[in-house]
């Protein structure tokens, strides 16, 4: 998986109903972050939840992201970031997933957001 090698994201645990990474955040990552914030929050909570939509789906079908919506509760630092994306709704065409994310060993989150992804046709 490109994105996942790439950026150093681990899948912690994927299921047809939880998906868990996680990310050692470097001074590289902040950078990106610096340049457009929110983009780590979201690339993790949306990969998250693509991978567990698409354990939903038959073959020859895949899921695409339909929209997100994203709150930024605290800012990025170094540390290891946690994202826990959990089904709320499974449906026939649509899923509906929402994602946390935090650092680990801490409850106190640092996003919070939903997204919406539809099955297509590949």
């Amino acid at each position: 998986m490109g994105l996942l090698d790439d950026l150093g994201i681990e899948v912690v645990e994927q299921g047809r109903h939880k998906v868990v990474l996680q990310l050692d955040l470097t001074e590289e990552h902040l950078q990106m972050e610096n340049n457009k914030t929110g983009v780590i929050n979201a690339m993790l909570s949306e990969t998250a939840a693509s991978i567990g939509a698409n354990l939903n789906v038959e073959d020859g079908s895949s899921a695409a992201v339909l929209g997100v919506s994203l709150h930024n509760l605290n800012t990025l630092k170094l540390g290891k970031l946690v994202v826990e994306a959990i089904s709320v709704r499974v449906g026939e065409n649509v899923q509906t997933w929402q994602a946390t994310t935090h650092y680990d060993q801490s409850a106190i989150s640092n996003s919070l957001s939903t997204i919406t992804l539809k099955k297509i046709q590949i």
